[in-house]
């Protein structure tokens, strides 16, 4: 078995570990509780599309840049509509 590290891996990682912490530490109003489905939901979005890129994709560089350009997209496309929606 190839271990191929990817972006969205290292980011389906970084999401399972902050999900395990996120339980341990007391919140007053409630925030972490309700955090934690879209949490859940995002670990498995990134897992799903990074083995999709994976089946697709067969050049390590090549799913790095495109799985880079995907992460920069939503980033962008969450601030925009965090600005012109939500405000």
């Amino acid at each position: 078995m190839k271990l191929r590290l990817t972006p969205l891996n290292i980011l389906t990682s970084l999401l399972i570990v902050s999900a395990a912490f996120l339980p341990q530490f007391p919140d007053v109003k409630g925030f972490r509780e309700l955090g934690r489905i879209p949490l859940f939901i995002l670990i498995i979005l990134c897992f799903i599309t990074d083995q999709v890129f994976r089946r697709f994709i067969p050049e390590l560089k090549r799913i790095w840049l495109i799985e880079l350009l995907f992460l920069i997209f939503v980033a962008v496309l969450m601030i925009l509509i965090k600005l012109y929606i939500f405000n």
